[in-house]
Parts: structure tokens; C-alpha cells; sequence
């Protein structure tokens, strides 16, 4: 699906999460089963498959908990429901164990993380603030933005959300997208050309 699942650990209380398992469930556990963490919990950008179609084999696996809005919720539930485009593969039901209900802090294990509210790819898109870096899902890309022409999407809340974490960041935070390569706030702030209204 050439999505980016991400995972992030402590190695000093051994305590990680892992962030939109789109799929490869099984190289994803190999990652964890190597770094020698253990996955507490398993945290989900938006409601798209590409970003959530392994969640079921890797909580069943690892007995991690599932965090992620309503809409994620949703598909998660019922993915036969929520196909983007035909001929995309199925995936797992699952039950959604922490529901986000908007900007808040979590404590997952020994991992602190802030669920910031960003919609605009979809209206249930949240971003993680977790050591110092966001995982920002489809929202924003290194020279890029997300799709908002899906159902649900709207470039004006999609813009206000990218403003509200270049307002509440440093520049030098580091950006890690749900496709493409790494960035930083400062660098598409001054270089995206989908921002140039927020320079």
C-alpha cells in the first residue's frame, strides 16, 4: 500500500508504540519482536486502510490496545463498509479499545503522547506529538499535502490544521508522514508551495 507505518520506543523502560499499521502485519511484529519493547499500543492517524488494515493481526498478536476516533472506529469495525476504491485488499475487523475524543494527553505505558485534532484529509484525523516529533498521518507531506477531495475532506479545515501545528511547534520539530519521507514544520513552511498562504 506504500504507506509509512511508524513504530517508537523508549528503550529505557522498554515501553513502544506503533503508529498506522496499514499492513505487513508480520514484518511489523519481527520490528518489535527485534527492538525488544513492548508494544503498548497500537495508534491510528485516520480512517483509511492503508493506515489501519493491520491493526487486528498486531493487537491480537502483542495484546496491545487500539487508540483512534470514532471514524477509525468505524472502519475498523465494519472494512467491507469503508473500501476507498475497488480492488483495494480486505482486512480484519477489530474493536477499538480508546476512542479520541479530541486534543488530549495520553499515557500509554511508559509512552506520553499528544493526540492533537487535525482534520481535513478526513474530518477524524488526528496528529501524535510523541518525543519531541508528530506523526501527522495524511495531512501534511514533505513538499506536499493530503488528499482532500475523499469524503469528507475540506482543504480549509485541512490548512487550518497544518496552521494550528506550526502555531503550537517549533520549527525544527520533525514530521514523519504517512507516505514519503521524513520533513520539518519550518521546511514546509517555508518551501511547500500548497502553504504559501501560512508563510
Amino acid at each position: 500500500m506504500q504507506a509509512n507505518c511508524h513504530f517508537v520506543y523508549d528503550p529505557g523502560p522498554g515501553s513502544g508504540i506503533i503508529i498506522d499499521p496499514g499492513g505487513d502485519h508480520e514484518q511489523i511484529l519481527e520490528v518489535v519482536k527485534t527492538s525488544g519493547a513492548e508494544l503498548a499500543g497500537i495508534l491510528l492517524t485516520h480512517g483509511h486502510a492503508d493506515h489501519l488494515g493491520g491493526a487486528a493481526e498486531v493487537a491480537r498478536a502483542t495484546g496491545a490496545a487500539i487508540y483512534g476516533t470514532s471514524e477509525a472506529r468505524e472502519t475498523l469495525a465494519d472494512p467491507q463498509r469503508h473500501v476507498l476504491f475497488p480492488g483495494m485488499p480486505g482486512f480484519e475487523p477489530a474493536a477499538m479499545d480508546h476512542v479520541i475524543h479530541g486534543d488530549e494527553d495520553l499515557n500509554i505505558g511508559a509512552m506520553s503522547v499528544t493526540a492533537v485534532t487535525t482534520p481535513g484529509h478526513t474530518p477524524g484525523s488526528v496528529t501524535f506529538y510523541v518525543m519531541g516529533s508528530l506523526f501527522c498521518g495524511d495531512l501534511l507531506f514533505r513538499g506536499s499535502i493530503g488528499r482532500t477531495d475523499l469524503p469528507g475532506g475540506s482543504l480549509e479545515e485541512l490548512e487550518a490544521s497544518v496552521r494550528k501545528l506550526i502555531e503550537a511547534y517549533p520549527p525544527d520539530t520533525a514530521v514523519y508522514p504517512g507516505h514519503g519521507s521524513s520533513t520539518t514544520l519550518g521546511r514546509e513552511r517555508e518551501t511547500n508551495p500548497f502553504l504559501t498562504g501560512l508563510a
